[in-house]
């Protein structure tokens, strides 16, 4: 995907969009398909390798790309996962059909084993991003499931997935597409959830049952992106009930890829039970960093399960779950009595950080504003401008003037905030006018504001324009305005700690258009 502008050139489509809402764009004229969850260019993009041309067909839940020898289906399942199918319309030269993957390199492919009990997900990939951010939730971008193969008679196989460096490999089998009726249709779902995809694991060979934690700190190991040193919220998914499910959100420092002193206080019980009213989902409770944890550093964040957990997870990462024996004090050092014994889970949990500092934002021109956790806010400025007119007017006449309104800032962030201005305006005139003038104006004006940010918080400021007319040799006057003005502050991510001191630039587009009817000798 890459530079590739989204929403442009082809079909878009969101999902999960009451999770981490996802953008799915379509290629305009090929069937490659990107995917893109939060900001920046860390988009994945799949890419058929087809050399032919299609024609394409669709409406707003399906879209076709017909070709002559294979052609291409996406159709959106719900809110949490689309289908891609490969229709082979004839023999294939190769059972294997691959897809390049532009944005590869910033993902981790976990491919989830094939003893798990569900043939869906035997071999299928969780995608997660290889540097999480604060604020970016779990990390998981999507879930590619295994494909299943149908023949126009209707018989079906499982295909088999494999990541290839950057190439996504469906594989089927050579047996069964020596006997099939074609077109044959290759459909892998992919889900788009940010939860992970089991719940039950393998406890000894052709045993299973639900993964639950009782007694224990299991915890993966994460990335600070930037330092932390304050209060923190834990979201926890829980999923399914136990009459004792709680625990509480816990910080371990990093010793040599192993987790080794706590690092936070403070630590709220969170409510794990699944019942009538509170269904199977996430779960919030706060905690503190105990001191300042620097960016760049690693942590290992967890659940002290004071009582019972019953989560989501996909397999593919490293996990540390000992066992504590003291009467449920949440240990200063973590219990480690073998480092070589962990298990295989990257639990559905993260953490968000959020700064303590006061919002305060100043708007100069004598106007100011203070906001504390304010989420909306309205002022009204004034201005008043003279504009003169004085010749003699031919049929119509038309002029223009300019507005362009600007509030700096040094902090680089960008976040949408609109602001009303008042305006009082004279327009005076010379001449004799035996006709309907027409003129129009914009209007130029410079805002400075400085102020500090809380994290995580977006000021909106609304603004209501008006605007003053008086006209003294005209006998009608007609007046028509429209005003555009935006400031906007770009989050890097979100809980941004932002600096003390900020000015922000304003921009705006302000047009005036002005009706004048009169007749005077």
């Amino acid at each position: 995907m890459g530079n590739r502008e989204w929403g442009r050139g082809g079909a878009v489509f969101r999902q999960s969009v009451s999770d981490f809402p996802m953008m799915i764009n379509l290629g305009e004229k090929n069937p490659d398909f990107g995917m893109l969850r939060w900001h920046g260019n860390k988009a994945l993009r799949f890419v058929p390798v087809d050399g032919e041309g299609f024609s394409l067909r669709g409406d707003g839940r399906r879209v076709v790309y017909k070709g002559r020898r294979r052609s291409h289906r996406f159709t959106v399942l719900g809110d949490t996962a689309f289908e891609y199918d490969c229709i082979l319309e004839r023999e294939p030269e190769s059972n294997v059909i691959s897809l390049l993957m532009d944005g590869a390199e910033h993902y981790d492919f976990l491919r989830q084993p094939d003893f798990v009990r569900d043939p869906f997900l035997k071999g299928s990939y969780a995608v997660y991003k290889k540097e999480t951010l604060l604020g970016e939730g779990t990390g998981k971008l999507c879930h590619i499931h295994r494909p299943e193969i149908i023949d126009a008679r209707g018989r079906r196989v499982w295909g088999d997935l494999a990541v290839v460096g950057n190439v996504l490999q469906i594989t089927i089998p050579e047996w069964w597409l020596g006997e099939a009726e074609y077109p044959v249709v290759v459909d892998p779902t992919i889900g788009t959830s940010t939860v992970g995809s089991q719940y039950i694991w393998e406890q000894e060979e052709d045993e299973f049952e639900v993964l639950a934690f009782d007694e224990k700190i299991p915890v993966n190991r994460f990335l600070v992106s930037e330092t932390i040193n304050g209060l923190c919220t834990a979201h926890i998914y829980t999923n399914s009930d136990d009459y004792y499910g709680g625990g509480r959100p816990v910080l371990y420092s990093d010793n040599g890829d192993k987790p080794q002193t706590r690092k936070s206080a403070d630590e709220s019980l969170i409510n794990l039970r699944v019942i009538s009213g509170s269904p199977a989902g996430w779960r919030t409770g706060s905690f503190k960093s105990n001191g300042s944890i620097a960016s760049g550093s690693y942590v290992w964040f967890g659940i002290f399960t004071e009582y019972i957990w019953l989560p989501r997870f996909d397999y593919g990462a490293k996990c540390y779950n000992d066992f504590f024996f003291d009467n449920n004090v949440i240990p200063a050092t973590y219990p480690i009595y073998n480092a070589n014994w962990y298990d295989d889970f990257k639990l559905s949990m993260y953490f968000t950080y959020s700064s303590a500092q006061n919002y305060v934002r100043t708007i100069t021109q004598g106007v100011k504003l203070t906001d504390s956790r304010k989420l909306t806010a309205s002022y009204v400025r004034k201005a008043t401008q003279t504009a003169g007119i004085n010749s003699l007017f031919t049929r119509y006449t038309t002029f223009f003037l300019k507005l362009q309104e600007t509030a700096k800032g040094i902090d680089g962030n960008y976040s949408p905030v609109e602001f009303v201005r008042s305006l009082a305006e004279e327009a005076n005139n010379s001449g004799a006018l035996r006709h309907i003038g027409e003129y129009a104006r914009g209007l130029s004006d410079t805002a400075e504001a400085d102020g500090r940010a809380q994290i995580g918080w977006v000021l909106f400021a609304k603004v209501i324009d008006t605007v003053h007319a008086a006209g003294t040799a005209f006998r009608g006057l007609g007046l028509f305005v429209r005003i555009a003005a935006g400031v906007f502050v770009r989050d890097y991510f979100l809980g941004r700690f932002l600096k003390a001191r900020e000015e922000l630039a304003v921009k705006s587009a302000v047009c005036r258009e002005l009706r004048l009817e009169s007749k005077i000798n």
